[in-house]
């Protein structure tokens, strides 16, 4: 598992963005990380937040219909950067509603949500998971840190193919 992990990372990391992101490949990594990241329930349906308009969501929903988290069911929710998050797993926080970064951040402290953001710097910041561009390519700083402050745990696994800023 953990090699196949490698090379599917390795692989979907070196497709070059030519100047636009690729949704596609940031959806199939937010579907890995439902597997290398602990919640501490693991009841009910996979809640998937996306604050904001992204064309993520339409890459999402295609995620959603074909794959599960473990046995729950996945369900995406486009919300509002004033909604209650309080039933999401994840949240995605879109490029252009990171500018309520933290009053998001106010309203999720504390709470077992994996923030995910796309945004130079808010990986510093205390979002636990910052897809960025490097050199072209898609990567993604985790901060340990702001994971572990919402009650989440995250295996090493997935810290080995990261930028961790935290």
């Amino acid at each position: 598992m953990k090699r196949l992990l490698y090379i599917s990372v390795l692989l979907l990391s070196s497709f070059t963005t030519f100047g636009q992101v690729n949704y596609k490949v940031h959806s199939l990594f937010i579907y890995k990380f439902t597997q290398y990241v602990e919640w501490p329930t693991t009841t009910g349906d996979f809640i998937i937040g996306v604050v904001g308009n992204s064309p993520i969501i339409s890459e999402l929903e295609a995620v959603a219909a074909n794959k599960k988290a473990g046995t729950r069911t996945i369900i995406l929710k486009k919300l509002s950067a004033d909604a209650d998050f309080s039933s999401c797993n994840m949240l995605f926080i879109s490029e252009e509603s990171s500018k309520k970064f933290k009053d998001i951040m106010l309203k999720t402290s504390s709470k077992p949500i994996l923030i995910i953001t796309e945004k130079d710097g808010l990986g510093k910041k205390g979002s636990c998971v910052n897809f960025i561009i490097v050199d072209e390519r898609i990567k993604f700083e985790i901060n340990k840190a702001a994971i572990e402050s919402q009650g989440l745990k995250i295996s090493n696994d997935i810290l080995k193919l990261a930028i961790v800023v935290g």
